[in-house]
């Protein structure tokens, strides 16, 4: 049962990753009781659960802000994500059912739904959507141990706001790596599948790293 410290946690972190807190923005238990209607006790745990999991950091002068990433702690993140991933992919390439193959190519239908639209709102939709691609390819591979691997070096938001930072021909690439994974689960050719996904997540760690964010006016 969902109690309130754990309603609390999981709507600022989906704002977090959504961008709407900022990288250094304060997130104050008073305005936080307040949107939630809430006591001051839930909300302590859910800012501790934050600062807990990487979302944020508790500054003693400053209080709880969102967490900034350094180029050098993002590369890292990358790198691990990179290695866990393609090992993924390639279990899930050799055990992929024709059902899971067939969603995720509804959900890349969903993906491309709106082209290379880089608004605000359409980097947030992709970005879910994306996720659930990933998740996914994660469950497919029916290896657990890996997959728990993974959670933990993906459940950052610095990983999840990677499309706000694409311009088109990069999302347009983006897209052209997940048609190729989806060719590679068809043929159930791991090597292949291993190969695509690492490029795929090298791919984003430039994009995150060397580039601005777009200019959304």
């Amino acid at each position: 049962m969902e109690t309130v410290a754990s309603r609390i946690y999981s709507s600022i972190k989906e704002q977090i990753i959504d961008g709407r807190y900022a990288p250094g923005a304060r997130i104050t238990e008073q305005n936080i009781a307040a949107e939630f209607n809430s006591s001051r006790t839930p909300v302590r745990e859910a800012m501790r659960q934050l600062v807990a999991d990487g979302f944020a950091l508790f500054k003693p002068n400053s209080g709880t802000v969102v967490r900034h990433w350094t180029a050098e702690q993002m590369r890292q993140i990358f790198d691990l994500r990179a290695l866990i991933e393609s090992e993924i992919a390639g279990h899930a390439a050799q055990r992929m059912r024709r059902s899971d193959v067939d969603a995720l190519v509804e959900l890349q239908d969903g993906i491309e739904a709106n082209g290379v639209d880089l608004s605000p709102e359409n980097t947030v939709r992709i970005g879910r959507l994306n996720r659930d691609f990933h998740n996914l390819v994660a469950r497919a591979s029916q290896n657990e141990r890996l997959v728990s691997m993974l959670v933990a070096a993906i459940e950052v938001p610095i990983v999840q706001q990677t499309f706000r930072r694409y311009n088109a021909a990069q999302l347009a690439r983006s897209f052209g790596h997940h048609r190729e994974l989806i060719e590679a689960f068809r043929a159930n050719d791991d090597a292949w599948a291993k190969c695509v996904m690492g490029s795929h997540i090298h791919s984003a760690k430039q994009t995150l790293i060397g580039a601005k964010p777009h200019d959304s006016h």
